[in-house]
C-alpha cells in the first residue's frame, strides 16, 4: 500500500519532460556537443555554477526583461478591448462579447500558430503575428470610435485575438529546449528547470495581472483607447526584437535533432492527462474574466470605474509572492496536490468576494485570490513541461496559454451579461462557481495521475 502512494508522488516531481510517453525521449539528450559545462553528473557540485548564472549563459541577461515587455500586448488585449468598448459603446455586455470574440481568435489560431513554430521555427511565426496584430490593433481602435455596428468591431477583434503573438509559450519553450539539450546532468537539468518554471510564472502572473493595471493607468491618464495603442507599439518594437533574438533559431534544429526521429505526432499531445491542462488553465482565465467584469461593475457603482485595472492588480500582490515562493516547495509537496490546495485559496477568496462590500474588502479577497491562482498557474506549466512529449512543446505551452485567453474571454462576456443585469454580487458568485470547477478538475487530475502510478507499480515500473 504505501508503496503504490509513494512512487507516484515521486515520479510527479522528478519525471523528465515526455516520460509518460512513449517515444518521447528528453529533447537534445543525445545530441553531441551539449554537454554541460558543469562536467554533468559526476562533475563536484560545490564547482558547478548558480542556476541562475546557468541560465544566463545560455540567453544572456538581456532576453528576460525582452520576453516579459515582449508578452504585454497578449496580456492586454482582452481587458484593453474590455476597457475600451465598454467605455466609447456604454456597455458591459457589448464589450464581453467583443473580448469573447477576441478569445475566440485565439482559440483557433493560438495552437496552430506553437505548432507552426515546432514545425518551423519561432522567428518566421513572431515575425507575422506581429505584423497582423499592429494592423488590426490600429483597426479595431478606429472602429470603435467610429459610429460602424458593433459586429465589425468583433470581427477586426477576431483578428486581434488570431494573431496576438505567443511570447509567453515560446519563451518557455526556448528555454525549456535549451536548458534539456545542454545540461548533462539529470538532476541539474532539473534544479534549472525548476528555476525556468518559476521566472516562467511569475513573468505570466505579472503580464496578467499587472497589465490591467497599466491598462488602468492608460485609461485613466490618457483616454481608453491608450491601452492598446501602446499594445500595438510593443507588438511593433519589442516582439521583433524577441523574434529576431539569437535564442529563436536554436529550439527547431536542437529539437529535430534529438531523440533521432521527428517530433511525436497530435494523437500524443490530445491524451486526457495533457488535455486536461488546459481545461485548468481555461478555468484560471475563466476565473480571470469573470472576476474583472464583476468587479467593474463594483467599481462603477462606487464611481470608481477607471480604476477597476488598479483594484485588479490587488491580484498581483499574492499571485508573484507565491509564483516565486512555490520554487521552493518542498519535493514531498506534489505537483498533484499543489493544484487542489492552491486551487482551495482561490475557493476561499471567491466566496469572500462574494460577501464584500467596499473596496477594501474586494482588494483584500482579491490578493488571498492572488495567492492560489499564481501557485495554480506554475502547477499547470510545472505538469505540462513533465508530460509533454518530444517536439511538442511549443504546441502544448501555446495550448495552455490560448485557454487562459479564452477563459478569460468567454467569461469575460458571460460575467459581464450576468453582472450588468443582476449586479456585481451575482457576477462574483460566477467567480466562486468557477473556483469550485477548478478544484474539481484537479481532482480529477491528481485521481487520473493516482491510477496510473497504481498501474505503473504493479507493472513494476
Amino acid at each position: 500500500m504505501s508503496n503504490s502512494l509513494s512512487r507516484p508522488a515521486a515520479q510527479d516531481q522528478l519525471e523528465a519532460p515526455g516520460a509518460d510517453i512513449p517515444g518521447a525521449e528528453v529533447a537534445g539528450a543525445e545530441i553531441p556537443g551539449t554537454e554541460a559545462p558543469d562536467g554533468g553528473a559526476t562533475g563536484d557540485a560545490a564547482a558547478a555554477p548558480s542556476r541562475f548564472r546557468s541560465l544566463v549563459d545560455l540567453v544572456g541577461y538581456g532576453f528576460f526583461p525582452l520576453a516579459f515587455v515582449s508578452r504585454l500586448p497578449f496580456a492586454m488585449t482582452v481587458v484593453g478591448a474590455l476597457t475600451l468598448v465598454s467605455d466609447v459603446r456604454g456597455s458591459i455586455a457589448q464589450s464581453g462579447a467583443v473580448s469573447a470574440v477576441i478569445g475566440i481568435g485565439t482559440a483557433v489560431f493560438g495552437p496552430t500558430a506553437g505548432s507552426f513554430a515546432d514545425r518551423y521555427g519561432q522567428r518566421r511565426v513572431l515575425l507575422v503575428c506581429s505584423a497582423v496584430n499592429v494592423a488590426a490593433l490600429a483597426a479595431f481602435v478606429l472602429l470603435t470610435y467610429s459610429s460602424v455596428p458593433v459586429v465589425w468591431v468583433g470581427a477586426v477583434g477576431f483578428a486581434v485575438g488570431a494573431s496576438a503573438p505567443p511570447v509567453a509559450p515560446l519563451s518557455r519553450t526556448r528555454l525549456i529546449t535549451l536548458v534539456t539539450a545542454r545540461t548533462g546532468s539529470a538532476q541539474r537539468r532539473d534544479a534549472i528547470l525548476s528555476l525556468v518554471m518559476s521566472y516562467e510564472s511569475v513573468a505570466d502572473e505579472s503580464a496578467f495581472v499587472l497589465g490591467p493595471v497599466v491598462i488602468g493607468l492608460l485609461a485613466t491618464a490618457f483616454g481608453a483607447g491608450a491601452p492598446l495603442a501602446v499594445a500595438a507599439l510593443i507588438a511593433a518594437v519589442f516582439v521583433v526584437a524577441f523574434a529576431v533574438h539569437r535564442t529563436a533559431k536554436l529550439p527547431g534544429p536542437l529539437r529535430d535533432a534529438a531523440g533521432g526521429g521527428a517530433p511525436v505526432g497530435l494523437r500524443g499531445v490530445l491524451r486526457p492527462r495533457i488535455m486536461i491542462l488546459p481545461l485548468g488553465m481555461f478555468l484560471v482565465g475563466g476565473f480571470f474574466g469573470s472576476t474583472l467584469t464583476a468587479l467593474t461593475v463594483f467599481m462603477r457603482a462606487h464611481g470608481m470605474e477607471l480604476s477597476t485595472g488598479i483594484v485588479y492588480g490587488g491580484m498581483s500582490v499574492g499571485s508573484v509572492a507565491t509564483a516565486v515562493l512555490v520554487v521552493f516547495a518542498p519535493a514531498g509537496f506534489a505537483l498533484r496536490a499543489r493544484w487542489l490546495v492552491f486551487a482551495a485559496i482561490v475557493l476561499a477568496a471567491s466566496g469572500a468576494l462574494v460577501a464584500a462590500s467596499s473596496v477594501a474588502m474586494v482588494t483584500a479577497a482579491l490578493t488571498c485570490a492572488g495567492c492560489g491562482v499564481g501557485g495554480v498557474i506554475v502547477t499547470l506549466f510545472s505538469i505540462a513541461g513533465r508530460r509533454t512529449p518530444r517536439g511538442r512543446t511549443a504546441t502544448v505551452m501555446t495550448m495552455l496559454a490560448s485557454a487562459l485567453i479564452v477563459g478569460q474571454a468567454l467569461w469575460t462576456a458571460l460575467g459581464g451579461s450576468i453582472s450588468e443585469a443582476y449586479g456585481s454580487t451575482a457576477g462574483f458568485r460566477v467567480t466562486a462557481a468557477t473556483a469550485a470547477a477548478l478544484m474539481l478538475t484537479g481532482l480529477t487530475s491528481c485521481a487520473m495521475d493516482h491510477r496510473r502510478g497504481t498501474r505503473r507499480v504493479r507493472r513494476g515500473v
